[in-house]
């Protein structure tokens, strides 16, 4: 094991089929986006290079004894960008082209995110290299549990140090199989254990809508940023999502519920790209469907309802409203710019669009909606779940029936004000409209709410400042950053 503040690593990331060359690392990406926004405050140049430092990354090594009685060693990493607020946050993958670079950028990516959406954590990130294709469940798990332990040991996680979620490669099932190992290991000494990771499965004290929140979020900010009329014809686009086209990249957790949300709201879904192919429809796609089609096939090649199928990525340099890059990073570059013929472009991903395609791609009329705004739904609901693990108590269980009765005395008021004879025994819909607000209801809320007061302050933001809105989120991130160092000082 070592550690370091800063290190450096020369792997570039190949994304599909679409591998950018010669723009620079993941990291020297974020950090060009970092200094052109930073360049738009006051700032001093000494504190933005503070900011901007990652404070500490760690990478072990991890033994496995595989299926087939073989030994590997597997790389680990942990970075926590800033640790000004604790507990930092941020997801675990699993990657074979995970790297100190790349945990670095996401970390900082982490904190930025957070600060935008107000949220008491510094920025982390980490993972383990493999391809969890090429694993068995036994050998992930072992792995997901050796990692645990590793990072308890180095004081790298717990409720108020370190809050792992899920990120790529990983889901509820990991994520519990972390909680599981911490708290076998420091259960005794920490109350709250439970909350050492977030995204875990509900009976191990997740927390209902955790696994459609990203998806979910994109599309809560995306319709906010289009019904905003007045920004869509300062931009020269049509307002609101409704009829809006859309293609997908990644038909993963995030892709699959961000267009079912699209879907229901109105818009259309023409094409989705997955690892096996892409498929495109322009007369409309139905998500649930091909959501149904790829939990049974593990892909999109055979949806019949597809006109057209690819065995790459061609899908997504059809014609459509908006393009939204679910996948990975980079896939938007310098290399497949010109290709794309979307009028928008909602960053589902991390850092999916370099900065030379996006120089490319607004000369060209195309807007950008960042991901550092459009994707923080999961580490908003990740909060919330902290939160339940921190009281001890599912939300709404001591209000939800006193809001109920409440509900219905004021009927009783009505009836008895105005002579009404009000009968709801037998409308089930009635029934369900004076429930009280089920946990599900409680987080769909509070994350709309989150996402729509990001927006409108990205959007101001956007108009002081005159910039696009990626530089007013990272604007507004670096102010508050600097408005927090300026109070609390940085020296020990």
């Amino acid at each position: 094991m070592y550690i370091q503040q800063i290190a450096r690593q020369t792997i570039n990331r190949c994304c599909f089929s679409t591998a950018a060359v010669n723009e620079g690392t993941f990291l020297d990406q974020v950090m060009a986006y970092f200094n052109k926004a930073a360049g738009h405050t006051k700032i001093s140049q000494d504190k933005l290079d503070f900011y901007k430092s990652t404070d500490i990354v760690i990478k072990f090594n991890l033994p496995l004894v595989r299926d087939d009685g073989t030994y590997v060693c597997v790389p680990a990493y942990r970075a926590q960008h800033k640790t000004y607020r604790l507990p930092t946050k941020g997801g675990t993958r699993l990657s074979p082209h995970i790297n100190i670079e790349e945990v670095e950028a996401l970390s900082f990516l982490m904190t930025l995110k957070n600060s935008i959406l107000d949220l008491p954590y510094g920025g982390a990130k980490g993972g383990i290299g493999i391809n969890p294709r090429k694993f068995s469940k036994r050998e992930i798990e072992t792995l997901m549990r050796r990692y645990t332990l590793e990072l308890a040991k180095k004081n790298f996680i717990g409720a108020a140090i370190d809050v792992p979620g899920p990120d790529l490669g990983t889901g509820e099932q990991e994520m519990s199989w972390m909680k599981d190992a911490y708290t076998k290991f420091k259960g005794h000494q920490d109350i709250n254990s439970v909350g050492c990771v977030t995204g875990k499965a509900i009976n191990q004290g997740g927390i209902s809508g955790r696994q459609e929140s990203t998806g979910m979020g994109i599309f809560f900010a995306t319709r906010e940023i289009l019904n905003d009329v007045k920004y869509c014809q300062s931009v020269g686009i049509e307002s609101s999502l409704r009829g809006k086209s859309i293609i997908i990249q990644g038909y993963g957790n995030v892709g699959s519920f961000c267009a079912k949300y699209m879907y229901d709201y109105g818009a259309k879904i023409i094409g989705v790209a997955e690892h096996d192919g892409s498929i495109y429809n322009p007369n409309g796609i139905n998500p649930y469907e091909l959501a149904a089609h790829k939990t049974k096939t593990g892909g999109v090649k055979g949806f019949v309802n597809a006109q057209k199928y690819w065995e790459d990525e061609s899908a997504i340099y059809q014609q459509c409203d908006i393009f939204i890059p679910a996948a990975f990073e980079k896939t938007v570059n310098v290399n497949n710019a010109d290709k794309f013929n979307c009028k928008i472009i909602a960053e589902g991903a991390n850092g999916p669009t370099t900065m030379a395609a996006e120089d490319k791609l607004l000369a060209k009329g195309v807007i950008f909606l960042p991901d550092i705004l459009l994707n923080a739904g999961g580490v908003t609901v990740s909060y919330l779940e902290w939160l339940k693990n921190l009281k001890h108590i599912n939300p709404g269980r001591m209000t939800r029936r006193w809001e109920e009765q409440a509900k219905h005395r004021i009927l009783e008021v009505i009836k008895m004000s105005t002579g009404l004879n009000i009968n709801i025994k037998d409308s089930k819909i009635a029934k369900k409209m004076l429930e009280g607000p089920s946990e599900t209801d409680l987080v769909h809320t509070a994350l709309e709410q989150s996402m729509i007061e990001a927006v409108k302050n990205i959007m101001a933001t956007s108009q002081e400042y005159k910039v696009n809105l990626r530089l007013a989120a990272y604007i507004s991130a670096i102010n508050k950053l600097n408005e927090h160092f300026e109070i609390s000082g940085v020296e020990a």
